[in-house]
């Protein structure tokens, strides 16, 4: 991530950040490209589930390996609506989520994200909210 410091700052990097950078690798189970998004002592929190995973290359990473194995056939955001507050560092994103399982069962989802930045543009913590059971476990 080379961008300077003004354009990290900007409405666009957050929204690229989170829609593109973050949930379109999610969309493509390209863990490398996920994992990217996020700094080494990163925290995920899933609110709604009351369910905490620390640490990008440990448990962040390990919630993810186990959604694209359970959700290989499908993964998809999308209808994306964000607030950005670009002098916080911060971004809240309403969304839609469509997943398949290995058997074919269809799961949506209506979605809340906050996402909170560094200084180096990258993911420090991250709240979820679901609207149905949690499976970042």
């Amino acid at each position: 991530m080379s961008e300077t410091l003004d354009q990290r700052r900007s409405r666009e990097y957050y929204v690229d950040m989170v829609e593109n950078r973050y949930f379109g690798n999610v969309d493509a189970k390209n863990l490398e490209g996920v994992l990217d998004c996020f700094r080494e002592d990163a925290v995920f929190t899933i609110q709604s589930a009351f369910t905490t995973h620390k640490g990008r290359d440990v448990g962040i990473k390990q919630m993810f390996e186990n959604l694209f194995e359970t959700y290989s056939p499908k993964i998809v955001h999308r209808d994306f609506d964000h607030i950005v507050d670009t002098g916080s560092g911060c971004c809240s994103s309403r969304f839609k989520v469509e997943l398949v399982d290995e058997e074919g069962a269809e799961l949506n989802y209506s979605n809340c994200n906050f996402f909170y930045l560094d200084e180096d543009g990258r993911f420090e913590r991250v709240f979820v909210w679901f609207s149905g059971d949690n499976v970042l476990v």
